[in-house]
């Protein structure tokens, strides 16, 4: 079983880049204040320019500004993906900068732990109440969930709230009942959330975790997570990605997003996007 590795791994990592345990399997970091305020508003303006308003550095005005253009589905997937195109690829590229520097900065103290460094990460809207697109999808993020379940199963997951309703709008963890129960096969690969729904019954929500600003939650993909809204809860913005540490494959379709060392954006490697937002 590797449970106990896991929890090692963690605690490892968290030691050695100066971060703090939630619980066994999951740490937190703090960014850095300079960082967060370039990385906020880099994505602030990302997003902008995604759809299609006037940029303003005011967080609440951001939030507003997309609700207000909420019904702007050109480049936001069902999920709230917001998706990189060609007509906006250089606002694309300060943002991954900004979220190099942030990863370059945390794990300064040992680069070697960091083994393997998705490069693009998903930048989220998830409104304050659940587009209609997604309420039925197989892969829709509210439903509890492991990213082994499409991912592999030695992943680790990053989350970072951004701004917005941060208190009533979040990603929710769910912890084991009983650790002695753990199987290897709750992390197996599925097509579907709904057909892993069955290791549900071994976790349970854990109300000690509520992710808070400026702090980056890295945690181990034998806890589940979800997005999860409070009654009237208003609209967050956040990135989730993932990275890994040790020697573990991701899995085969994965592979090309992956890099082996956080990459100089702007300096030694510049990210393209072919697809046009006029593109069908």
């Amino acid at each position: 079983m590797t449970l106990d590795y896991r929890k090692e791994r963690i605690k490892n990592l968290s030691d050695t880049w100066g971060g703090q345990l939630e619980n066994d399997l999951i740490m937190t970091w703090k960014i850095p204040n300079d960082l967060f305020i370039n990385f906020q508003n880099a994505i602030g303006l990302y997003i902008s320019k995604a759809m299609h308003f006037n940029f303003s550095s005011d967080s609440e005005q951001i939030i507003n500004l997309i609700n207000k253009n909420r019904n702007d589905k050109t480049n936001v997937t069902p999920n709230g993906g917001v998706v990189p195109k060609l007509e906006y690829q250089l606002e694309f590229n300060f943002l991954l900068k900004s979220w190099c520097e942030i990863i370059s900065t945390m794990i300064k103290p040992d680069p070697k732990l960091l083994s393997l460094f998705r490069i693009t990460p998903n930048i989220r809207i998830k409104f304050g109440e659940e587009t209609e697109e997604n309420k039925n999808r197989s892969l829709n993020t509210a439903i509890p969930h492991s990213d082994a379940w499409v991912e592999g199963p030695f992943g680790l997951n990053c989350h970072v709230p951004i701004f917005g309703d941060l208190e009533n709008n979040f990603l929710q963890f769910f912890k084991l009942k009983d650790e002695s129960k753990f199987k290897e096969e709750f992390l197996d690969t599925s097509s579907t959330y709904n057909k892993m729904s069955w290791v549900l019954d071994y976790y349970e929500v854990d109300n000690e975790i509520k992710p808070k600003k400026n702090f980056l939650y890295i945690s181990d993909y034998a806890l589940l997570h979800r997005t999860y809204r409070l009654i009237n809860s208003g609209t967050r913005v956040s990135i989730d990605t993932t990275i890994n540490s040790g020697d573990h494959d991701v899995h085969p379709d994965r592979l090309n997003e992956y890099s082996k060392s956080v990459p100089k954006i702007g300096e030694e490697v510049f990210i393209k996007s072919k697809r046009s937002e006029k593109s069908d």
